[in-house]
């Protein structure tokens, strides 16, 4: 890395401090229900079977996804064991290139300092860190999505055409990771950089595309992101393609009445997604509107955010996580604004740029506090804000670009480290696993569950076999053992509670412990010896009949 040793120095530390927050406890909690369990279930059927093809959940076909993600959670498990860790680490080493990946497109866009700013932002955005720690497609999605449009500024810089054969490579394994749109969005978000950076030249526009080579690069695109669809299609036939319609064309284009709601949905969730920079994001875009001559300066990061926003409210379904693969961009384009813009002269504009820092990274030591004498962590950890704080004050290492950083680091440490750990005494699932795993009951028995809000997604992958879902304790097969069960302690019959293997307090507030702050309500609420939210389940094998 050229600069000076300044710049060296704080590359060098934001990489730490981001390798320390993706790192600490990652593997910490057990799977959570309900999509990071369609994934784990999956994985250990592959690995059990050694079909890597036909992907199920719970004894079904799943092909709702692409496979990638899959693939690279069975060969991580293959390696390091069906656990945690070993599912979660390709997620988060994706999370921490995707950062690398980043600080190198501003590298090249707007030099050094601007890339040390967009690697902060990208590192510590709140939604980017939540699904660093979850088994599920949007992290490689992001990180192969970015990997493309790396490579394909790389071939912008250099000239060199054998990049653009890779990023039509990186668009394939995009498709591969979450389909086909993705060929759509990607393609739109280069056609848009290279039509505004061309200034609308039309040969220019057609010289700038012929370069890239778009002919063998969507030969080699389409190989490798639609192979998935015809080996399905070759299997499955018309249910696979209806299930694709579903999932693509249903969920993208269906009409939705309420037009404020869309337009506003996703502007809403940048707010808290990209926070602790999303304020600084809306000053240097509207600054950008307001300034329409810098628009040419940022035209990639520009198309990348317009075309994804475009797209995405357009689109019928609409999710947080889905724009995430917007992160970059809008670090992108902050990071451009806070490195080439000189400092607000207007006492108004001035007091709003100030406060677009110090307002989150003030959020973040407060926060951080709070969660200590909230979930009554041990006295010490206030010792993490402390430092922040002092951090942020002191003069070799005060900031303003970098305080929500140290602010929002601070917070996130304590939660990984203090709250994460913490929940876990609410979360029993593997223990139930282990109980079943200590009688070595045959994996063809299944279990039957008594649904009490939830369907307890992550129980196939805990319990190692099918789940069967029963609406009340009645409905299970008692007279016909053998039989595995897991009923609510209040309705099981006495004569069969001499086969009780296990039992514990079950989360069944809501259908998913993954709409984490209100599991966490009630986590705080049975800390205190409310278990509203919860309910005693006990786990039944019977082996045999009474004659037996």
């Amino acid at each position: 890395m050229q600069g000076s040793a300044s710049a060296k120095r704080t590359f060098i530390l934001l990489l730490v401090f981001t390798a320390v927050l993706y790192v600490v406890n990652f593997h910490i909690n057990d799977i959570w229900t309900e999509n990071e369990s369609f994934y784990a279930d999956a994985v250990r059927v592959m690995l059990q079977k050694g079909d890597f093809l036909n992907i199920t959940y719970n004894g079904e076909p799943r092909f709702v996804k692409p496979p990638l993600t899959y693939w690279l959670m069975a060969g991580s498990a293959s390696i390091f064991g069906l656990n945690e860790f070993a599912l979660r680490l390709p997620v988060v080493v994706m999370a921490f290139w995707t950062v690398l990946l980043t600080w190198s497109m501003a590298r090249m866009l707007y030099g050094d300092k601007a890339a040390l700013y967009a690697l902060a932002m990208q590192a510590i955005g709140i939604q980017f860190i939540a699904g660093k720690q979850y088994a599920s497609p949007e992290i490689p999605l992001a990180f192969f999505f970015t990997l493309t449009l790396w490579l394909f500024l790389k071939s912008e810089k250099s000239g060199n055409g054998w990049y653009s054969t890779a990023s039509a490579a990186a668009l394939g394994l995009t498709v591969l990771t979450k389909g086909y749109p993705y060929f759509i969005v990607i393609g739109g978000i280069i056609l848009s950089y290279i039509v505004i950076d061309s200034r609308l030249h039309g040969k220019e526009i057609l010289r700038r595309i012929w370069r890239h080579r778009p002919i063998s690069g969507a030969a080699i695109a389409l190989a490798i992101g639609m192979s998935w669809v015809a080996v399905m299609y070759l299997t499955y036939g018309e249910a696979y393609l209806s299930v694709l319609s579903n999932e693509t064309v249903e969920r993208a284009f269906s009409y939705r009445a309420d037009l404020l709601k869309d337009l506003l949905f996703y502007p809403e969730v940048i707010l808290w997604s990209f926070f602790p920079y999303s304020l600084v994001f809306y000053y240097a875009l509207i600054g950008t509107a307001l300034q329409p001559f810098r628009l040419r300066n940022i035209a990639f990061p520009m198309a990348w955010f317009t075309v994804m926003l475009v797209i995405f409210t357009a689109s019928k379904g609409k999710i947080p996580t889905y724009f995430i693969q917007a992160h970059p961009a809008m670090a992108l384009l902050a990071a451009a604004w806070m490195s080439g813009v000189p400092a607000p002269s207007n006492r108004a504009a001035g007091v709003l740029w100030h406060a677009a820092f110090i307002l989150p990274a003030a959020i973040g030591i407060l926060l951080g506090a709070a969660m200590v004498y909230v979930f009554s962590l041990p006295w010490a950890f206030y010792a993490i804000p402390a430092i922040a704080l002092a951090l942020m004050l002191a003069p070799y290492t005060r900031s303003l670009s970098y305080a929500p950083f140290i602010g929002t680091f601070s917070a996130l440490l304590i939660f990984s480290t203090g709250i994460m750990p913490q929940i876990e005494t609410h979360r029993p699932i593997d223990q139930l696993g282990r109980a079943i795993g200590r009688l070595h009951i045959p994996d063809e028995v299944p279990i039957h569950l008594q649904t009490v809000n939830t369907k307890l997604y992550n129980l196939p992958f805990y319990a190692q076999r099918e789940v069967i879902y029963q609406g009340s304790a009645a409905n299970v097969p008692w007279q016909s053992p053998p039989v595995l069960a897991l009923v609510k302690t209040a309705d099981l019959p006495d004569s069969l509670r001499q086969y009780g293997i296990w039992s514990g307090d079950i989360y069944t507030a809501r259908s998913s412990e993954s709409r984490l702050m209100i599991f966490i309500r009630y986590h705080l609420k049975a800390q205190k010896g409310d278990k509203s939210g919860f309910t005693n389940f006990t786990a039944v094998y019977r082996k045999s009949g009474p004659s037996q």
